[in-house]
C-alpha cells in the first residue's frame, strides 16, 4: 500500500516512547504505521546500536512483509529488525536453551510438533474425568474439547518443579495429567505451539539471565494484530516483557477473528491497563472508497457502537456501483456469470486478474472447480490460497522469504536481462545470508557470487529442461550453488521455529505440479508463482490484504452455520472479508431461508443500503 503521510494520531503514536496502543481499523496503514516507527527508532537511535526491535506477527506473511518494508527504508539497520510469528519466536528459545529448564522439565529424546484434534482431546478428558478424583470428576467432565488447550492449558503457568500427584484442584490436575501424556512420557514427545509458549514462558521466568539478556537485546517490541493475542501469548509477553521494555501493540478489536483459538476478549485493553499504555486511534482509511467506508462502518457499529466511522483517503472510481448483492440459482450459474463478469470488466479496463479475489466464510476448495473451469474459458488462472502444498499452505509458501530467493535464483538463471528488482531481492537476502549487510567488502563478495552462481544456474537449466528433471533435483542443485546450509542456518537463526525442510519440501511439491511436458522454465516459474491469478481464500487468510474488487461468496447458512454460537466473531469475520475491498464489494447468496441468525447479516447489508439483484 503506498502512503503518502500518516494522520495526525499515528505520528503522535510514532514518537511516542513508552508503552502505546494503537487501534487501527481496516485499511489504516498498520504495517506502514510500524514500518515508520522502527526507522524513527533505529535511525534516531532511541534503540542504540547494538540492540534490536522485535516485531510479533501472527502469520509469516504479515511478518516477512514487515521486514522487507523496514529493510527498504533503512537497509543499514535492517540486520537489527527481527520480524517473525509468535510461534517461532517461542520455538526458538525453547529450542535454543531447553537444557536450561528446570531438570524436571527436561527431555532427552526431543519432540514433535503435534496439534491434537477435538476428538483426540475429548478422549483425553473422557479418560482422565474417570481416573480423577471423586472429589474433581465433576468439573473435569465440564471441560470442552475446543477450549482445553487454549483455554486451560495455555491459561496455566507451569510451576519450576514438577507437581506431584497429589489432589489438587480440577484445572491443575487436567493440566498435569495432560502435560504426563504428551510430555513428560518416555520417547519423544509431542508438542503443540501453545505448550512451546507454556516451556518458554517457564524457561524465561526459571532463569533471570535469560530474562535480561532479551530485554537488554530487544528493548523496543512490537506486536501486530493484538486482537487475536491468546492467554499463553499475553501472559508470556506480559512476563518477559513486562518491565524495561517499550512494547507498541497495534490492533482492532472489531477483526478479532481468532475466539475458537482462544483469543483473548478486550486484548487491546487488557494491554492498556497491564502496561500503562497510552492509546491512540487512527481514523484514515487508504485502502476503501467513501462508499465502502460507510457500509465498513454499518458492521463496525454492530461490533462497536461507540465506534467512529473512518475517513475514507483512498480515490473514489466512477463507472460501477461500490456494492451489490448478487442472488444466483444454482452454483453453477454464479461461477459462470462471474467468471464472464470477471473478464469483460478486465478487457473493457486495465485490470489484472490479481485485482480480483474470491472469498468465502470456509470449505473454499468447494467453490474451486467451478470457478476454475469457467475463468479457463477465458485464459484465466486462479489461484487457490487455501490449497496445502507439501505440508504448507500455498498462501504461506508463496509469502516466505526462502522461497522468494529460490524462485529469485531461477528465474535470474533463465532471464539474464530486464529484472533489476529481482537482482536486488536476492542479493539483499544473501547479504543477509552471508552476515554482509554493514560489510562494504562482503556486500562486493556476494555480488559477485551472485554472478557466478547465476552463470552456473543457467548452464545448468540450458541442459536440463523442465520435462527431464525432476523438482527435487533441481531445488538441490540451486542449494548446492546457493550454499544450503548456510541458508538454513540462516532460517533457523532469523526465524526461529521455522522448519527449512517443511519450506523446501512444499517448494518441491509446488515445482513439480508447475512442470508441464511443454513448458520451458519461463512458464514454470510463472505457474508456480501463479502471481496474474484471480485469488481464492477464506477470510481469515485474506485478512491483511486487499483487492480492487472482492466476491464475498456464499451469504447463506451453509457457510455461516456457525453463526448462531458466536454471533460477535462471526459478524467480526464479516467485517475483515468485506473490508478487502478497495473499490467494489459483490456479496453473493442464493434463494435459501434467510431466518434465524444469517438474517443478522442481511439485515446489516440492508440498512447499509447494499441493492439485491437476481441473476437467476
Amino acid at each position: 500500500m503506498g502512503i503518502e503521510d500518516l494522520e495526525p494520531a499515528a505520528w503522535e503514536a510514532l514518537r511516542d516512547v513508552g508503552n502505546v496502543a494503537v487501534v487501527a481499523g481496516p485499511g489504516a496503514g498498520k504495517t506502514e504505521f510500524l514500518a515508520q516507527r522502527a526507522a524513527y527508532l533505529l535511525q534516531t537511535g532511541l534503540c542504540p546500536w547494538p540492540q534490536q526491535i522485535l516485531a510479533i506477527s501472527f502469520k509469516r506473511d504479515a511478518a516477512a512483509n514487515l521486514g522487507r518494508r523496514v529493510a527498504a527504508r533503512v537497509p543499514e539497520h535492517a540486520g537489527r529488525f527481527a520480524s517473525m510469528t509468535f510461534d517461532a519466536f517461542t520455538k526458538g528459545l525453547v529450542d535454543r536453551f531447553a537444557p536450561a529448564l528446570p531438570s524436571g522439565w527436561r527431555t532427552a529424546d526431543g519432540y514433535d510438533i503435534s496439534t491434537a484434534s477435538n476428538a483426540e482431546v475429548g478422549n483425553f478428558l473422557n479418560g482422565i474425568a474417570h481416573a480423577a478424583p471423586e472429589a474433581l470428576r465433576w468439573e473435569v467432565a465440564q471441560f470442552q474439547p475446543n477450549r482445553f488447550v487454549p483455554g486451560v492449558v495455555g491459561n496455566y503457568d507451569l510451576p519450576e518443579v514438577v507437581p506431584a500427584d497429589a489432589e489438587v484442584d480440577a484445572i491443575s490436575y487436567a493440566v498435569r495429567e495432560w502435560w504426563q501424556a504428551r510430555y513428560l512420557r518416555p520417547g519423544k514427545a509431542q508438542l503443540d505451539f501453545v505448550m512451546l509458549n507454556r516451556l518458554a514462558e517457564l524457561l524465561v521466568r526459571a532463569v533471570p539471565r535469560l530474562r535480561r539478556a532479551l530485554r537488554m537485546t530487544y528493548p523496543v517490541v512490537f506486536v501486530d494484530e493484538f486482537q487475536d493475542t491468546t492467554s499463553a501469548q499475553f501472559s508470556f509477553l506480559t512476563s518477559v516483557f513486562g518491565e524495561e521494555t517499550a512494547v507498541t501493540a497495534v490492533g482492532d478489536s472489531k477483526q478479532r477473528i481468532m475466539g475458537w483459538a482462544g483469543a483473548l476478549p478486550n486484548a487491546v485493553q487488557r494491554f492498556t491497563d497491564a502496561f500503562d499504555a497510552t492509546t491512540h486511534s487512527l481514523a484514515w482509511n487508504f485502502r476503501s472508497s467513501d462508499a465502502l467506508v460507510a457500509l465498513q462502518h454499518v458492521i463496525a457499529r454492530q461490533l462497536d457502537p461507540a465506534t467512529v466511522r473512518a475517513t475514507s483517503k483512498a480515490t473514489a472510481e466512477d463507472g460501477h456501483d461500490p456494492a451489490a448483492l448478487w442472488t444466483f440459482s444454482t452454483d453453477e450459474a454464479e461461477a459462470r456469470f462471474i467468471a464472464d463478469w470477471i473478464a469483460r470488466d478486465i478487457a473493457g479496463s486495465n485490470r489484472t486478474p490479481a485485482d480480483f479475489a474470491l472469498i468465502a466464510r470456509q470449505k473454499i476448495k468447494d467453490f474451486e472447480p467451478l470457478f476454475r473451469a469457467h475463468l479457463a474459458e477465458h485464459g484465466i488462472r486462479v489461484r487457490n490460497d487455501d490449497a496445502r502444498v507439501g505440508k504448507m499452505a500455498l498462501q504461506d509458501l508463496l509469502k516466505s522469504e526462502t522461497t522468494h530467493l529460490l524462485i529469485g535464483l531461477l528465474r535470474l538463471a533463465h532471464e539474464p536481462h530486464g529484472l533489476p528488482a529481482v537482482w536486488q531481492d536476492v542479493s539483499t537476502t544473501l547479504e543477509r545470508v552471508h552476515g554482509a549487510i554493514d560489510d562494504e567488502v562482503a556486500q562486493h563478495r556476494v555480488g559477485e557470487n551472485l554472478t557466478e552462481i547465476t552463470l552456473q544456474l543457467r548452464a545448468w537449466l540450458e541442459s536440463h529442461p523442465p520435462s527431464t528433471v525432476s523438482a527435487v533435483d533441481t531445488v538441490q542443485q540451486v542449494l548446492a550453488l546457493v550454499d544450503g546450509a548456510a541458508l538454513r542456518r540462516y532460517v533457523k537463526a532469523t526465524t526461529p521455529g521455522e522448519d527449512f525442510d517443511l519450506i523446501t519440501g512444499a517448494f518441491e511439491a509446488r515445482l513439480e505440479t508447475s512442470i508441464t511436458p511443454t513448458a520451458d522454465w519461463r512458464d514454470v516459474l510463472d505457474e508456480f508463482e501463479c502471481a496474474e491469478a484471480v485469488v481464492l481464500l477464506t477470510a481469515h487468510r485474506s485478512k491483511g490484504l486487499e483487492y480492487h474488487t472482492v466476491f464475498f461468496l456464499g451469504i447463506h447458512d451453509r457457510q455461516w452455520w456457525a453463526l448462531g454460537r458466536d454471533l460477535s466473531e462471526g459478524t467480526a469475520t464479516f467485517f475483515v472479508g468485506l473490508s478487502r475491498a478497495a473499490h467494489r464489494l459483490i456479496l453473493t447468496t442464493d434463494r435459501t431461508n434467510r431466518a434465524g441468525p444469517i438474517a443478522a447479516l442481511f439485515t446489516m447489508l440492508a440498512e447499509a443500503g447494499v441493492p439485491e439483484i437476481d441473476y437467476g
